[in-house]
């Protein structure tokens, strides 16, 4: 395909294709793998070479049932649409556009959305996950019935995961089955990094004279050197990692950090692999980032995720607050109980041990052959701990925890997350639910693990592993609306997605607020059996 466009000189916005200036992009447009991933910054021309791709392989049939792009909103897609697409197509009438018919009319469907390529169709869509069907499940209407060869996410860290994993599924039918992810990163194990990091992990290496090879991206920001004196085009310049000699991008190849990671191809790209950017400038904004934004800095410019120190915990500020107690099996209390509901529950429990201070006793997990059995399980549990408040998630198992909230002699809230809410926890007494801020409360617990001396758990031991590695599953992400330009922050799952630990941390702290249990003393109601069920780390 690269040769293609490369030997009709295929027109582009920005003028006709050449690899010069470009060459790390003659490998991804030689091959095509199934599975291929990009993470990268902006303006690597990344985009442009997927949609060649695309339209290349239907006007050669390679793509018989189709081709299917998704982006973030029905907008992106006409947006793209118009701006991508149909100039492709009017600058290349005879290479490209003759091949290509838009669908519309009475019957049709808009032509922005849907193009066809000989008898095959190029589906524009858009991620929403707008149908929930009976089950509880989302579903797209315009994703439905879809059946296509090739799937082509763009900018998937705008879309819920589910969407593009759903958008997948068009392929089942399909000998060819290729798949594409491209995104800007923003969170670490979210979106395309999460992708890119179960991939190969290709970065560009150039050669120096001197025979050392060199990566910007790997060696950033030392790579990085200030011309003295003389003209130059720009005021930096990335030297060799070993003779300090200025190094241009070409000659150069791209090598897999983990080569045996076969089943995804991935591709790190930044702006300090081309030759329109300045690098000394994109040093000076990583160290001085514009109105103190570093995250679009490493994310737009370096082309990798980034999450502030408070915007996402890490392992060892949950081990720092391990101290050196073992995991309790039962205590005098009174206790407070958080309990997270699904397949498995996860349960933990602690007390309050002074001004905004708490000590997490016992954290565990419950999954019996019936939910009612459980039931049963969190019951003993709350009877061994003198558990006096509790909150539980109230989904998905409404009727049940109803029940069980009934039939316990403690006071227990069911709890309702309120994406918007941005005000301190309402606790109800008539209606038995306490209503918090999702993003609140999760910035309360954040707040409460890195905060030195607030909060206390059980010594290092294989639960407390599984615990520690529940609560750094989320990150707080910022959310920009397209159309007020307002930004807001939410907590998106990140990595494998077990957080169940976390918000069970959650409604342990508003079982703490909400029915002000008793402080416990440091010499009161100390344990009297510690579990030994465990392996020392």
């Amino acid at each position: 395909m690269g040769y293609w466009a490369n030997l009709y000189k295929v027109r582009l916005q920005s003028g006709k294709f050449s690899f010069k200036n470009h060459e790390y992009q003659i490998e991804p447009m030689a091959e095509t793998p199934r599975r291929v991933c990009y993470m990268k910054a902006t303006q690597g021309g990344w985009t442009e070479i997927e949609v060649l791709k695309s339209l290349h392989g239907m006007i050669n049939k390679v793509y018989p049932a189709g081709v299917l792009y998704l982006f973030p909103t029905t907008d992106d897609v006409l947006e793209f649409s118009k701006s991508r697409f149909n100039p492709l197509i009017a600058n290349n009438k005879q290479l490209i556009g003759k091949y290509i018919k838009n669908v519309s009319g009475p019957k049709g469907t808009d032509s922005a959305s849907l193009k066809k390529v000989h008898d095959a169709y190029l589906y524009l869509r858009g991620a929403k996950l707008n149908m929930v069907l009976p089950s509880g499940k989302k579903e797209s209407s315009k994703l439905r019935g879809i059946p296509v060869d090739r799937f082509v996410a763009d900018e998937i860290d705008m879309m819920d995961e589910e969407a593009y994993a759903k958008a997948a599924g068009r392929m089942r039918h399909s000998e060819v089955q290729e798949e594409c992810y491209i995104s800007n990163p923003t969170t670490p194990g979210f979106g395309i990094a999460k992708v890119f990091d179960g991939s190969d992990q290709r970065h560009w290496f150039r050669k120096c004279p001197c025979g050392h090879w060199t990566c910007a991206e790997l060696s950033f920001p030392g790579c990085v050197l200030e011309h003295k004196g003389g003209d130059h085009k720009h005021k930096g310049f990335i030297a060799c990692d070993k003779c300090k000699k200025e190094i241009g991008i070409s000659p150069g190849e791209w090598v897999a950090q983990y080569p045996s990671n076969t089943e995804m191809r991935g591709y790190q790209h930044s702006q300090l692999t081309t030759v329109y950017n300045d690098p000394w400038e994109i040093l000076g904004e990583y160290n001085d980032p514009p109105h103190n934004n570093l995250a679009d800095v490493v994310s737009l410019r370096l082309g990798m995720p980034y999450a502030n120190a408070e915007d996402m915990l890490l392992d060892t500020d949950v081990y720092n607050c391990c101290g050196n107690d073992l995991p309790f099996a039962a205590h005098k209390g009174p206790c407070a109980m958080g309990v997270d509901i699904g397949k498995t529950f996860h349960v933990v429990i602690g007390a309050k041990t002074g001004q905004d201070q708490y000590q997490i006793f016992y954290t565990g997990q419950i999954k019996e052959d019936r939910l009612d059995q459980n039931w049963v399980k969190v019951h003993e549990l709350a009877k061994r701990f003198n558990v006096r408040s509790a909150v539980i998630d109230s989904r998905p198992y409404e009727s049940d925890a109803v029940r069980f909230q009934n039939e316990e002699p403690y006071r227990i809230y069911l709890c309702e997350y309120k994406e918007h809410q941005i005000t301190a926890p309402n606790f109800s007494l008539q209606t038995g639910v306490v209503q918090v801020g999702r993003t609140w409360i999760l910035d309360e617990t954040h707040n409460l693990t890195v905060t030195p001396g607030r909060l206390r758990i059980p010594r290092v031991c294989p639960q407390t592993k599984i615990f520690a590695h529940q609560m750094v599953q989320t990150a707080k992400q910022r959310i920009i609306d397209k159309q007020s330009g307002e930004s807001k922050y939410r907590y998106v799952k990140t990595g494998d997605k077990q957080d169940h630990f976390r918000h069970a941390l959650n409604y342990f702290s508003l079982a703490c607020m909400g029915n002000k249990v008793a402080r416990i003393g440091a010499d009161m109601n100390r344990q009297k059996v510690a579990s030994n069920n465990y392996q020392v780390a």
